[in-house]
């Protein structure tokens, strides 16, 4: 009985497993497409605003539209309601995702940041290049103190502090904008 209950439990994680990496490899190549052609937009990507790469912690992510429910920190990263988009003159992208356990903890790498670290966002043909100018700590309350100079353009990378009631804020500064295509 237990040599069955076992051949079940190990089907079933390896189905588990193939389907995750299914969805990775899927999620791979909407990353490389919008990349590369963010005009080509197919029907499996319609609801991407852009992508989030971070080439010093291997980071590349997906950055779906406020309206997509996959625009969600319990499904992947997720930009903020009152977050401006790349193209706005001295606005703010700000995208909150989870640390720590599990699969969704899309932002356990963040910790290994420095300053000066590049962040890029693929948005509307363009990429964004910014810096990271500061890294700083706040108490875990719903609600986030944003630090910034209100005359650039910045990204605001949000996330918790493992095994504490804290939340670390990552500001970074535009420093180039081109275009794709």
């Amino acid at each position: 009985m237990s040599l069955k209950r076992n051949i079940l439990i190990l089907s079933i994680i390896t189905i588990i497993l193939s389907l995750n990496l299914n969805s990775n490899r899927i999620e791979e190549k909407v990353i490389n497409n919008y990349i590369e052609s963010s005009s080509t937009k197919t029907s499996y990507n319609k609801d991407v605003l852009g992508i989030l790469e971070i080439p010093s912690i291997k980071f590349k992510k997906i950055i779906y539209n406020k309206d997509s429910l996959n625009n969600n920190v319990n499904k992947n990263i997720e930009i903020l309601p009152s977050s401006d988009l790349p193209d706005k003159d001295k606005g703010n992208v700000i995208i909150a995702g989870h640390s720590g356990i599990g699969d969704k903890a899309y932002f356990n790498n963040l910790i290994n940041l420095n300053i000066n670290d590049i962040a890029n966002i693929y948005y509307n043909n363009t990429k964004y290049t910014y810096k990271l100018d500061n890294i700083y700590e706040i108490e875990k309350t719903g609600m986030a103190s944003i630090i910034k100079n209100k005359n650039l353009s910045t990204l605001t990378l949000i996330t918790c502090k493992i095994n504490t009631n804290k939340q670390i804020i990552f500001i970074f500064n535009l420093i180039n904008q081109a275009s794709i295509n």
